[in-house]
């Protein structure tokens, strides 16, 4: 009975407990000239959850919050976001209270991307010795004052000025008041470099005058040997951490029980051409000392894009620690032994070549087609040709055919997606994908790292205020987990299942997760079944093609790969057009042949063959649609009698606007020359390329096949027959895109030839 009633007085006692856990937080909003800024959206969001609270500053330009659940918030107003954490009290009532000035234009100058400096080659001018500080009308001086954190100069100490614009660094100084001084052009914007710590401060130099500023900055004194922007310290694990630098204790855990002793660490600033790089030790454990208000993706010898580490608000004087595990990457380790198998293979699509734009529709019509041969002059010496059809789909108001939307954007948010820009590009792209959603439409927005975060539940977009401060949130970290990402997405959408409207999860990740294929896959055609859509992105060269692809095909999405970060937001606003704008759907082409002209292959799209038809399905047809089909056909003996037979190419497909379906048909002839000479296959320089280019992705699937059930000379055959194909087709002019193709083609036939003698030696 006394256990009981301990029992009984805890479960009482908790809540009154919990109860007095509250910060009452008053935030003072103003503007340059100190007035209140009245009517503007103050926003908290908790760092861990990413539960999220709004209100309106008054008249007073005054906003007050009672948190009384979570541990750190992060404050926006307006349009200013991060301005700054809360921290509620583990116990007990806290009263805070803080004032922001709301100046837009210098928040968006210090919280403007890092400039990869690593892209520029700047010119220098020393003006360390600067005397005269006389300036001309076009001119401005530039004075800046640094002090150390006790007050006093910070004297004879290496201050710089950089110039994007310009493309020029000039060199300074200080003096021994702790002046550097510097004469520069008027017009023009100038980062602040401290003691090789790039953008510490800015000047921005408006019209001709003095520009006056002081820092207070505590030096680090540590010993560095840089060599190509690759920067080796001399560290202990007792060294610390300054007000401008932050001191990192770095673990790499073991792998298989093995020491990991003097394994190479680096740490790549991000947007900038430096890399820091250090030694385990017996402990396993690498020391840096970083400039603070930067970001640094980790990397080690053989394994790329581990994680971030983000030291972008650390203040005063800091330390901190991080902890990895360390798995090589095969293809990195041992490239000469490297051959992939179908879900390791990584291909780049020839359609994503394709820069010429076919013709627009004539007339009504939503979708033109055409029709042409690569070349269609052939002769008895003739073997191969290639149809080239072209689609065109017409831009049009979407809004009026498209159905309501029920769609889960589903993101990865891993720690290699602070890398080669890719979390600021999807920001960007998300914002811009949101902004043309109608207020209607149903979204949901799920990130996913180690686990998955549904940020904003499905609800309809209304003013997208919600989705735009969680898209603004976004912070990059951990490792990819796609799974379960993927099942929040589907169970947002499926808690608000739109019958008439169209359904649709839109995954994007760069990597590969850590679940099965096979799992993943069937898990995904669950929902497809209920009716729910799936599109994938991939970004970057480290993900999991075979997967997307799969998840894509299975779910009746569109499948866009990416390797330039800038594209993120056309797959976004193509997938987003897809559905909005279905002008047509259901097109299906049917290509007919004779015994003269025989089909080989299609290049670019899905397609059945049977007897002497194939027919090729476009299942996403949507405003603006441009794309290619590559046919390729073998010539059996061509006779004059070629040119009375042509190639019958059907068109079918239904129009949203007409309501019906819509019936086309064009022939494609060939032309008889009674020469000797062979002809080349193709004339267009373009798609002479693009033809190279899927000949190459056949032959390395068709090779990572043979290879996946150890038909190793199979596989080499393969690769070796259509790297001479290539060359054929390239026999003088040479292209940097498919040079690389093949270079990697000859990289794995060297790596097929070395595995088959291993073989042989082993028997």
């Amino acid at each position: 009975m006394k256990n009981l009633f301990i029992l009984l007085g805890l479960l009482l006692f908790t809540p009154i407990v919990s109860a007095q856990t509250r910060l009452d937080f008053t935030l003072n909003v103003i503007d340059n000239h100190s007035k209140p800024v009245a009517g503007i959206s103050v926003t908290l969001i908790e760092t861990t959850s990413k539960k999220r609270i709004n209100s309106i500053t008054n008249k007073e330009g005054v906003v007050a919050f009672q948190i009384n659940y979570g541990s750190e918030w992060a404050l926006n107003v307006g349009e200013m976001k991060n301005c700054g954490y809360i921290e509620v009290p583990e116990s007990g009532i806290t009263e805070e209270t803080k004032t922001i000035t709301y100046d837009l234009k210098h928040y968006n100058r210090i919280n403007r991307p890092f400039v990869d400096r690593s892209t520029f080659h700047f010119i220098t001018e020393n003006q360390i010795k600067l005397k005269d500080l006389n300036y001309t009308k076009s001119q401005a001086l530039i004075s800046l004052t640094l002090l150390k954190e006790n007050g006093s100069p910070l004297t004879n100490f290496p201050v710089n000025l950089t110039c994007f614009k310009l493309g020029k660094t000039f060199l300074g100084k200080t003096n021994t008041k702790g002046v550097a001084n510097f004469i520069v052009p008027t017009k023009n914007e100038y980062e602040v470099d401290i003691d090789n710590v790039e953008s510490v401060k800015y000047v921005d130099v408006v019209q001709s005058g003095v520009y006056a500023l002081e820092t207070t900055y505590q030096p680090t004194y540590v010993v560095e040997n840089d060599v190509n922007d690759t920067i080796v310290q001399k560290l202990t694990s007792e060294s610390n951490g300054t007000s401008s630098r932050v001191f990192l204790k770095l673990r790499v855990d073991k792998r298989e029980g093995k020491d990991l002793l003097n394994e190479d660490v680096y740490l790549q600033m991000l947007k900038s051409n430096k890399v820091y790089k250090a030694k385990t030790n017996a402990k396993g454990e690498a020391y840096f000392l970083l400039p603070t208000k930067r970001k640094y993706m980790v990397h080690f010898r053989y394994q790329k894009d581990v994680d971030v580490l983000n030291y972008k608000d650390m203040q005063g004087i800091s330390s901190a620690e991080a902890s990895f595990t360390y798995t090589p990457e095969p293809r990195l380790q041992f490239p000469e032994r490297f051959v992939p198998t179908p879900d390791n293979l990584f291909l780049i699509d020839f359609l994503d070549f394709l820069y010429k734009q076919f013709p627009e529709p004539q007339d009504d019509s939503a979708v033109r087609m055409d029709v042409s041969w690569g070349n269609d002059q052939i002769n008895a010496e003739s073997k191969e040709a290639i149809l080239q059809l072209g689609f065109k789909v017409k831009n049009d108001d979407g809004n009026l055919y498209g159905h309501p939307l029920n769609i889960s954007l589903v993101v990865d948010v891993s720690g290699s997606m602070e890398g080669h820009d890719r979390l600021d590009a999807l920001k960007k792209a998300l914002l811009s994908y949101v902004k043309k959603l109608r207020p209607t439409d149903v979204v949901s927005l799920i990130s996913f790292s180690d686990n998955s975060k549904v940020l904003v539940p499905a609800q309809k977009v209304g003013n997208g205020q919600y989705l735009r401060d969680m898209i603004e949130d976004l912070q990059a970290s951990g490792g990819t987990d796609i799974y379960k990402g993927m099942v929040d997405g589907y169970e947002q959408v499926l808690k608000n299942f739109i019958s008439t409207g169209t359904n649709r999860v839109i995954l994007l990740t760069d990597g590969y997760g850590i679940t099965p294929v096979d799992v993943m896959l069937a898990k995904s055609k669950e929902y497809n079944k209920k009716g729910i859509e799936m599109s994938t992105i991939g970004v970057g060269e480290g993900y999991n093609q075979s997967l997307l692809s799969l998840l894509a095909t299975a779910g009746g999405g569109l499948i866009s790969f990416i390797v330039d970060s800038k594209d993120i937001s056309t797959a976004f606003e193509k997938d987003l057009t897809s559905v909005l704008s279905p002008c047509a759907k259901d097109l299906t082409v049917e290509i007919l042949y004779n015994n003269q002209i025989v089909f080989k292959q299609l290049y670019g799209h899905p397609f059945t063959k049977v007897n002497d038809k194939v027919t090729m399905n476009l299942n996403n047809v949507y405003s603006g649609l441009n794309t290619l089909a590559l046919v390729k056909f073998d010539l059996n003996n061509p006779t004059e009698q070629i040119e009375k037979e042509p190639v019958v190419i059907k068109m079918n497909y239904f129009d949203y606007r007409k309501q019906k379906r819509i019936y086309t048909q064009e022939k494609a002839y060939l032309k008889w020359v009674p020469a000797t000479q062979s002809f080349e296959l193709i004339l267009e320089a373009q798609h002479k390329k693009m033809y190279a280019i899927a000949v190459l992705n056949q032959s390395l699937k068709v090779m990572s096949e043979a290879f996946a059930v150890q038909d190793h000379q199979k596989a080499l055959k393969e690769i070796q027959k259509t790297i001479n194909q290539v060359k054929n087709l390239y026999p003088e002019a040479k292209d940097i895109d498919v040079e690389k193709l093949v270079s990697r083609a000859s990289d794995y036939a060297l790596a097929l030839t070395r595995v088959i003698s291993n073989s042989k030696i082993k028997n």
